[in-house]
């Protein structure tokens, strides 16, 4: 297994992401049996002051790499940002685009 995680922002232009934060805690829990969660501040094009975002960690099999980066991809599209930061399963730091 290799640790990965996904950053996403309090806040985004549609509004609070409180339930997306929730709905993917709840699959990472159900897809890879567990996760950990934690606030975090981010510092990004026009957000120069910080962004309040959670960090959301998980231990992905080998095997499951794909799985990983297909739901942060639904997370980056549902949350409606230009792109999400991860960390892939085999260490990589990717920007997953979301929308334009």
């Amino acid at each position: 297994m290799k640790l990965s995680y996904i950053i996403i922002p309090h806040k985004t232009k549609l509004g609070s992401t409180e339930k997306l934060l929730s709905k993917t805690i709840d699959d990472f829990y159900v897809e890879f049996g567990g996760c950990t969660h934690y606030s975090v501040t981010g510092i990004c094009e026009g957000h120069t002051k910080g962004l309040p975002c959670e960090k959301i960690e998980v231990a992905v099999p080998s095997d499951e790499h794909d799985v990983f980066i297909m739901m942060a991809k639904d997370v980056a599209v549902e949350a409606g940002v230009k792109e999400i930061m991860v960390q892939a399963p085999d260490g990589q730091i990717l920007f997953i685009p979301g929308v334009k």
